[in-house]
């Protein structure tokens, strides 16, 4: 090897050295500077996060989509607003955990989902003619107990209001076996 071709090779390393501690600086900086998502940046408002459904009736999708708060007491209907507090906009979350189960709990396959906005407009995953029930919605991994129900975008300081319906499928044969099925509701940012 001749003089030449080692400072060649030496100038090499120190350029490849230089490039690298350079591109880790502007990563470490662009991390630092990189918004902070908070869980508590986006929150849940509404009057209760609970729903409790009974075994008492079972009905259609066609009914279901149709619950109100006037008819929602032997079913489930909850008005909720999704909120973000951080002047960024944020991606949040909405996601249902199953409360204690008890011996005479209804099998969640027969807990139909159905999300709308507040101007009743079905969202992504509870349009067509198959809506999720309880059993069909992904579990989060960093959350085990609970799952994911709707994820979006929220402008900085935004408010975006949701309807909730969930009753008994049609195919739920009504019976003194089973007691009821409830789950609370929340969102985050994630």
């Amino acid at each position: 090897m001749t003089k030449r071709n080692l400072k060649y090779i030496v100038f090499l390393v120190v350029v490849i050295l230089l490039l690298f501690v350079c591109s880790m600086g502007i990563v470490l900086l662009l991390k630092k500077d990189a918004p902070k998502v908070n869980e508590k940046d986006v929150s849940y408002v509404a009057d209760s996060n609970t729903i409790i459904i009974k075994s008492i009736i079972s009905v259609s999708e066609e009914f279901g989509k149709k619950i109100d708060e006037e008819n929602g007491g032997a079913f489930g209907y909850l008005h909720f607003d999704v909120v973000n507090n951080s002047d960024q906009e944020r991606t949040y979350q909405i996601y249902v955990t199953k409360l204690n189960t008890n011996p005479k709990e209804i099998n969640s396959n027969y807990v139909t989902m159905y999300l709308t906005d507040k101007n009743n407009k079905a969202l992504s995953g509870f349009t067509g003619n198959q809506l999720p029930s309880f059993n069909n919605l992904a579990y989060i991994d960093n959350k085990p107990d609970s799952k994911e129900l709707y994820t979006d975008t929220i402008k900085a300081n935004g408010k975006k209001s949701f309807i909730l319906r969930v009753w008994l499928a049609e195919n739920y044969v009504v019976s003194d076996e089973d007691d009821s099925f409830s789950f609370e509701i929340n969102a985050r940012a994630i």
